[in-house]
């Protein structure tokens, strides 16, 4: 029997691998800009993007100051002459067109789809993740997408999962788990919404919010009872 058919997934680095997507985005965007893309550079981007997206999910920061504020950040450590806004919209612009997964993505989904409800919960942009699901090929095996931006909060809020179950219905959640990657957004966000939760990554992170643990995405139906 399947003990949870509710699944409520984070989209980036748990289904998607966006890691991979913003590499190659950002190449392309400093590319553009006349800035060789060395891995350094990218990897310091990468460091730097993370810390501003945690700083909105503890709330300290809108959304909307990420995205210049991570590439003024940026080309100020790196004395880069160039735009932090213009950057910003061509990383946007290449973002959604790359088509990255994370290893077993199309067959959990194809596996779920029979027996369960899956759910893509994300804080991402909603035009760019719009925009990339409609790319993915994979839009169809997904019954709903729910965007921070379109909800009017964000993981790990308790409030972004109350308006999730506004939306699909109270008697649903007893039935729904968190399944993502991220222990400040997805793992909290289960803890605060009091939902069962499955952390997908390296065990060695996992802690006391994490109820189940996975490394490989094909482990979860069995986490679920599928």
């Amino acid at each position: 029997m399947v003990r949870y058919d509710v699944i409520l997934a984070d989209l980036d680095d748990t289904l998607f691998d966006f890691s991979a997507s913003a590499r190659q985005a950002l190449a392309e965007t400093l590319s553009a800009v006349g800035v060789p893309p060395t891995a350094a550079l990218v990897d310091d981007y990468m460091a730097i993007n993370q810390r501003w997206w945690e700083r909105f999910e503890r709330g300290e920061i809108p959304k909307d100051a990420i995205y210049v504020g991570r590439y003024a950040e940026l080309f100020r450590r790196h004395a880069i002459d160039a735009d932090p806004a213009a950057a910003n919209e061509r990383y946007k612009d290449r973002l959604w067109r790359q088509r990255n997964f994370k290893p077993g993505c199309r067959e959990l989904l194809a596996r779920l789809r029979p027996a369960c409800r899956v759910y893509v919960i994300t804080n991402g942009t909603t035009e760019t993740q719009r925009l990339r699901i409609a790319d993915s090929g994979l839009a169809d095996q997904f019954d709903g997408v729910f965007i921070s931006e379109e909800l009017g909060s964000r993981k790990p809020e308790r409030a972004f999962f109350d308006r999730v179950f506004d939306i699909l219905g109270q008697e649903l959640r007893p039935r729904a788990i968190v399944l993502g990657d991220s222990l400040t957004s997805d793992m909290q966000g289960g803890r605060n919404a009091g939902l069962p939760t499955c952390f997908y990554g390296d065990p060695a992170r996992a802690d006391d919010r994490c109820d189940y643990v996975i490394t490989d995405l094909l482990d979860f139906p069995q986490i679920i009872g599928l």
